[in-house]
């Protein structure tokens, strides 16, 4: 569990520095405030369909879903950034259309990145963790993830300076894996954990199934 927090909080924290620098490179300072407000109000439904599978789909398999998702799309951001900062800005308006909507789009997901999965890893863990288990086991889960919000940003986030790279594609390209990396990791976790440690998963899963309303994103809202 340390090693999946590791991997969420080091991917994050590599991502997050990353998501002003690109933003600023494709379309200039002076929008970011707008960033950051397009960027709250985005995540509004972002997280009511969040919710939505949540309700259909267990903890467990939301956790190889939402790598599933996130890793390839960092991948495929990771080709279109190394296209666009490869490429001159031409003075047109489909180009400039072009690049302020992958600007835009870049930041909000980073931004969803970090709103949705450290507390989908939570949740994840509260299920499968008795509470006597988690007094002892959390601090060394946290502290894991504080060691990949160190290690990341420098051994991931600085490579392509340091082998002479003038784009920031590489370092997306191994976030991308990665994110993906996480999806054998949660299977190993569940498969290899004996089933008397998971018993608070399983009363948990029942208790689920008993639950005959289940309180969406707008209850929470309000």
């Amino acid at each position: 569990m340390g090693v999946i927090f590791a991997l969420i909080i080091g991917v994050y924290w590599t991502l997050r520095p990353l998501k002003d620098a690109i933003f600023i490179r494709l379309i200039g300072s002076q929008q970011l405030p707008y960033a950051k407000t397009v960027s709250v109000l985005g995540l509004l439904p972002l997280v009511m369909l969040y919710t939505k599978l949540l309700q259909h789909h267990s903890r467990e398999r939301m956790l190889m879903i939402l790598p599933s998702f996130y890793g390839i799309a960092i991948l495929s951001f990771s080709g279109v950034m190394l296209w666009a900062e490869g490429t001159s800005h031409a003075q047109s308006l489909i180009m400039t259309i072009g690049m302020h909507s992958l600007g835009y789009l870049w930041y909000l997901f980073v931004e969803s990145f970090g709103s949705l999965f450290p507390a989908l890893f939570w949740a994840f863990a509260a299920d499968t963790t008795a509470p006597d288990g988690a007094k002892g086991g959390f601090p060394l889960v946290y502290a894991f993830g504080q060691l990949g919000g160190v290690l990341f940003p420098y051994g991931i986030g600085g490579l392509p300076h340091r082998i002479g790279c003038t784009t920031d594609a590489l370092s997306i390209l191994c976030l991308g894996i990665m994110t993906l990396a996480i999806i054998p990791l949660v299977r190993f976790f569940l498969t290899t954990t004996p089933p008397n440690l998971l018993d608070s998963f399983a009363s948990s899963s029942k208790h689920e199934q008993t639950i005959g309303h289940e309180s969406g994103f707008l209850g929470g809202f309000k």
